[in-house]
């Protein structure tokens, strides 16, 4: 930012400043304050944060003066900016210690005000205060936090480009080259018409990084080459990394000597000591250089340099932390070896008691698992004698119920078929037409109980298809009465109420049908005077009602929770299988309906059942 302060003295020599630029910023006017910060600011972003302030910048500008106004002001976007710019300076100048204080305040600062500009911010120079003191998972978790937040963020490509940048460069340093690679694509994504020349440059010189250390030494040469032509116009940050991307080629295509004068290039150079961190690895890369030449005595020499480079900014940045640290870790050590020496007699009792407690959780555990599987399997057996039982009570009751209930029926047939084949003239012909209607019924009869068997068998095997489409509910329960009537002869009255002239449902119109003759035959069976009603209505806007009320006999309350189970009959001696209702009960689940009896009605018996008006399939989320 050398510009920077040649900017301010034209300035004070144009316009006739009296007062010095160290003092307080309310002296300042508005405009040149303004002025300042965009220039620090732009500075700092068009040298991809290469750029730094010096002390004698940072004494002259009087930034703590203009960063208390901005606060004051509550311009926060510039405000973290600039700390930004003083975190990286701090680090620049190797005054560790301030930079680590400075980025602390920063992100206190932007988390207690929920600023998400400056929360990224404080986590990208946090990850930079991470780098420089060598943290670099750290550093690298920082970066890649603040990355993801400028991402979701419109106008801040250049925060995200400086971010790329630096994440290159951490990714190259724990030479992770896929991971460089990768941002190093999306750095390359930015057209060149909207990169300021210094931001070209490090683009080239990051790009040259990656293709030595992939071996690509060619294309790396390409992009120095790009650079090279406005050398003289980059700041020094920049200038650094140029000529130590320019050493490393020379010693991949093993030109050692002029790799090691592009070294001795960089530290005769004013401004090689601007990144302490860069130029401890730079120490660092020449005396492995040395080593590969053969010149062991220069490079041992350069080594010790590098010892007493480290040693120096160490102690120059923490002094008061070494001594506490040495202190701490010394009587950490010593209470660590009291306790070891009082312990250490202890420790083969105590690991025997270990061994054999263990040893007899061991057994204990063993042993409560065979119980338990013991119990388990005796539980199973159980459960499976009962299912057993359950099923060969079930067996009989069904024999029992078939002997009875086929015999019937064919009986019937049987016999009327022998009398209407019979040469007997003594039957006129309404007899005749009689004998045919018995055996129609009868026929029918059993027709009806081998559907039963069968639809039943189809449910339990989950083999049952339904053909799902739009109905009128209201039409279906016409025709269904009209059957009920036409087959049966009634000596009550039968009929359908609704005040709905039509209600379009998506169902099976065959087996809802199934569901209504079941349970309207099954109250003719019971009722003997009275009526049987079909009451058709809306429970709610989703969902239809459908009851069926009789004035027979009705439903003792203990039998009402059983008279939906398999093989279950209210009378044993009524025609029937038993298979009716349950039949009934799994046509209407699989309608995501409910059917019961309403035991609060005691005129006879009612039986409800609900359907939705959209079926809905099981994926759904519908039981």
């Amino acid at each position: 930012m050398r510009n920077l302060l040649k900017y301010l003295i034209l300035h004070i020599l144009c316009f006739g400043c009296i007062f010095p630029l160290s003092a307080e910023v309310d002296r300042l006017a508005e405009a040149n304050r303004s002025t300042i910060q965009k220039k620090v600011i732009d500075a700092f972003h068009d040298s991809m944060g290469f750029d730094y302030l010096t002390k004698e910048e940072s004494a002259t500008i009087n930034l703590d003066s203009i960063l208390n106004y901005l606060e004051s002001t509550k311009q926060y976007e510039t405000y973290f900016e600039l700390e930004r710019v003083l975190v990286k300076s701090h680090l620049f100048r190797g005054e560790i210690r301030l930079a680590i204080d400075r980025s602390e305040q920063m992100y206190s600062k932007a988390s207690v005000l929920s600023h998400a500009i400056g929360t990224a911010l404080a986590l990208n120079a946090i990850g930079e205060v991470y780098s420089y003191t060598g943290r670099n998972k750290e550093a690298g978790g920082a970066h890649v936090q603040a990355l993801e937040m400028f991402d979701q963020m419109y106008g801040e490509e250049i925060h995200v480009r400086m971010l790329l940048v630096e994440l290159i460069e951490y990714n190259l340093r724990i030479r992770n080259y896929h991971q460089a690679a990768h941002f190093i694509t999306r750095l390359n994504r930015f057209p060149a018409e909207k990169l300021s020349s210094q931001e070209q440059a490090v683009r080239h010189i990051f790009n040259a990084y990656c293709q030595l250390f992939n071996g690509s030494v060619k294309i790396a040469r390409q992009h120095l080459d790009e650079v090279e032509p406005i050398e003289d116009e980059l700041v020094p940050g920049i200038k650094q990394n140029l000529l130590i991307a320019d050493a490393m080629y020379w010693e991949r295509i093993g030109e050692y000597e002029k790799s090691l004068a592009t070294y001795d290039a960089f530290f005769e150079t004013g401004y090689a000591e601007i990144n302490s961190s860069l130029y401890k690895e730079v120490l660092q890369d020449k005396a492995d250089l040395l080593v590969k030449m053969g010149r062991k005595e220069e490079a041992y020499e350069q080594y010790g340099e590098v010892f007493a480079y480290i040693k120096s900014s160490f102690e120059k940045n923490y002094p008061k932390e070494i001594d506490q640290l040495t202190t701490r870790f010394q009587a950490d050590q010593l209470t660590y070896q009291n306790e070891r020496d009082r312990l250490f007699s202890y420790r083969f009792y105590l690991g025997g008691i270990a061994v054999c407690t263990l040893a007899l959780l061991l057994f204990l555990y063993l042993s409560w698992k065979k119980i338990f599987r013991l119990r388990e399997s005796k539980r199973s057996q159980e459960v499976m004698i009962q299912k057993a039982e359950r099923a060969i009570q079930k067996k009989n009751m069904f024999l029992s119920n078939m002997s009875h209930e086929v015999r019937t029926p064919l009986n019937a047939i049987v016999g009327f078929s022998a009398v209407l084949s019979s040469d007997d003239d003594s039957f006129d012909e309404d007899s005749r037409k009689e004998f045919c209607e018995i055996i129609k019924v009868n026929s029918f009869q059993l027709l009806k109980l081998i559907n039963d068997i069968l639809d039943f068998s189809d449910f339990e095997s989950d083999n049952i298809t339904f053909n799902i489409r739009p109905y009128d509910a209201v039409k279906l329960c016409k025709e269904a009465t009209e059957t009920v009537s036409a087959s049966r002869k009634l000596e009550v009255e039968l009929r359908f109420d609704t005040a709905l002239s039509e209600l379009m449902i998506e169902t099976d119109d065959a087996r809802l049908r199934q569901v209504l003759i079941n349970i309207l035959v099954n109250a003719t069976k019971f009722t003997k005077e009275g009526s049987i009603v079909l009451k058709l209505e809306l429970s709610d806007r989703n969902t239809a009602f459908f009851s069926v009320t009789d004035t027979g006999c009705g439903i003792p309350l203990e039998k009402q929770n059983l008279i939906f189970e398999r093989f279950e009959k209210l009378n044993d001696f009524a025609q029937g299988t038993g298979l009716g209702l349950s039949i009934c009960q799994l046509i209407v689940t699989h309608m995501r309906g409910r059917i019961w009896v309403d035991s609060n009605y005691t005129q006879g018996a009612r039986f409800c059942f609900t359907h939705p008006l959209k079926y809905k399939l099981k994926t759904e989320g519908i039981a």
